[in-house]
């Protein structure tokens, strides 16, 4: 059975490594736990408390990655707004030398704007052990990027 350490770091701990460890669970009680954040409720509190941030952060002591799903306050829009940072490397091709000379950049996976949904899809994508379908969202977004600003 896959097990997962759970930490959720309030906006009441201001120092960024201060957070709740909550302990080890499976895949559907993990879920359950971020089902049951209150999300919006936590980002008022971080209006409230200028600026400081709600976590959830996940930990995968058998591969030894970790994913942090935090919420965005000051988003542009009126819906929730998500923020993921994991420190999954990936490896992304850029172009050097005007376009001549291909090379691999090491990056980690993150993605920013994300919906309540989409942020629990990456979750349970991560929670899965799914590493490779979440490596080919991040490139699609790089792509998708890219494209918009050209």
């Amino acid at each position: 059975m896959k097990e997962f350490d759970l930490k959720i770091r309030y906006p009441h701990q201001t120092n960024r490594n201060e957070a709740d460890h909550l302990g080890a669970f499976d895949l559907e009680t993990i879920v359950t736990r971020f089902d049951e954040m209150g999300w919006r409720l936590q980002m008022v509190r971080q209006l409230q408390l200028d600026g400081a941030s709600t976590s959830f952060i996940v930990r995968d002591d058998y591969t030894e990655q970790t994913l942090r799903i935090t919420i965005d306050a000051f988003s542009q829009t009126q819906q929730l707004e998500f923020k993921l940072e994991s420190d999954i490397p990936v490896f992304i091709p850029k172009k050097d030398l005007f376009g001549l000379v291909t090379r691999k950049s090491k990056d980690t996976i993150s993605f920013n704007h994300l919906t309540l949904s989409r942020a629990k899809e990456y979750l349970i994508t991560f929670l899965n052990r799914d590493i490779a379908t979440l490596e080919q969202l991040y490139k699609d977004s790089l792509n998708k990027t890219i494209k918009t600003a050209s």
